[in-house]
């Protein structure tokens, strides 16, 4: 079944994004920035693994205790802990790794994106063997199967912006870097603490985990139609972010 959710994902993510690709103008990107960032978020996901056991470490080391807090901050804290950070942050250094490969290349803002994705898409086909274990699994997580790519997106995306700003002086780049790092972490962290740390769904008393339901449903649900209208926008930006460039084209 692993094979299986990997192959699915793989389809589905290689179909959007050979679509993303087509939309950029005036040509697109080569294979090489295609593939590489690709591999490196399937790095990604090992590196994510001792990033979530020393966020752990050090969260003991501080005097943590998990029972000692409500079950809404028991959720927050595990899903930050447990993927919200280690692996945003693992993606978001991969990221910055591909950027470095590919920095004498990339054109515009656009390519920014495109890189993220690819990091996203790599970081999907991976954990997909790792978890897709069941068919029940395989079909929840196949309704959001690009969040991994958006949140790395959305996170390539400021760091572009953050270039271009900081290119044509018309801001100042500072906050675009911070919601680079910042946004991806905040959204994953709270769809994470309301479905796979949701610590309600974990609790003995029924009322207790109907609560936990429906904060389950209704934040898969948000995080549905969130990811419908990123990846629209996006679509329709794409042009947009093509022609915000990084590079002299005098050059």
């Amino acid at each position: 079944m692993e094979i299986l959710s990997m192959v699915v994902a793989l389809v589905v993510l290689g179909i959007l994004y050979k679509r993303m690709i087509a939309r950029e103008v005036p040509e697109p990107i080569s294979g090489a920035q295609v593939f590489v960032p690709i591999v490196l978020g399937m790095v990604s996901v090992l590196l994510s693994l001792p990033l979530t056991l020393g966020s752990a470490y050090l969260l003991s080391t501080l005097g943590y205790v998990r029972e000692a807090h409500p079950l809404w901050l028991r959720s927050l804290v595990s899903a930050f802990v447990g993927a919200g950070l280690p692996e945003e942050l693992s993606k978001f250094l991969m990221i910055l790794i591909g950027l470095a490969i590919f920095r004498s290349k990339v054109k515009n803002v656009y390519e920014y994106v495109l890189m993220g994705a690819a990091v996203g898409f790599g970081f999907t086909i991976f954990e997909e063997y790792l978890y897709g274990s069941t068919l029940a699994s395989m079909i929840f997580r196949l309704l959001l199967i690009t969040l991994h790519m958006l949140f790395s997106m959305i996170m390539a995306y400021y760091l572009g912006r953050a270039k271009y700003q900081k290119r044509t002086g018309e801001d100042s780049p500072a906050k675009s870097y911070v919601l680079a790092f910042l946004i991806p972490i905040a959204m994953h962290t709270i769809y994470d603490a309301c479905t796979g740390t949701n610590a309600y769904l974990f609790s003995e008393n029924e009322d207790l985990l109907t609560i936990g339901g429906i904060i389950g449903i209704l934040g898969t649900i948000v995080m549905f139609v969130l990811q419908i209208m990123l990846l629209i926008r996006f679509k329709k930006n794409a042009e947009a972010l093509s022609r915000m460039e990084l590079i002299d084209p005098k050059m």
